[in-house]
């Protein structure tokens, strides 16, 4: 299935609901992962969002945004 950018900071897999967006205007300088129509990573220059909750910086943080990430692209694939 193919993916299109449908305006901005939004890509679209044939469907209403994005899959990734971009530095959005609600969110700047921000890269969030959606699945499902619910946020599931964002990463921006304030922090990382696991499912909406801030991730504690320590020692763990760059294991949970690993791990919410390849959840999200696992569903991904598994879903085209």
């Amino acid at each position: 299935m193919a993916t299109t950018f449908n305006g901005p900071a939004k890509i679209h897999r044939h469907s209403p609901d994005p899959v990734l967006t971009v530095s959005g205007p609600e969110q700047p300088n921000a890269v969030t992962f959606f699945s499902s129509g619910v946020e599931v990573l964002r990463c921006s220059d304030k922090g990382f969002w696991v499912r909406g909750k801030k991730v504690k910086v320590d020692d763990r943080e760059a294991l949970a945004v690993y791990n919410s990430f390849k959840e999200w692209l696992t569903w991904q694939q598994l879903t085209r």
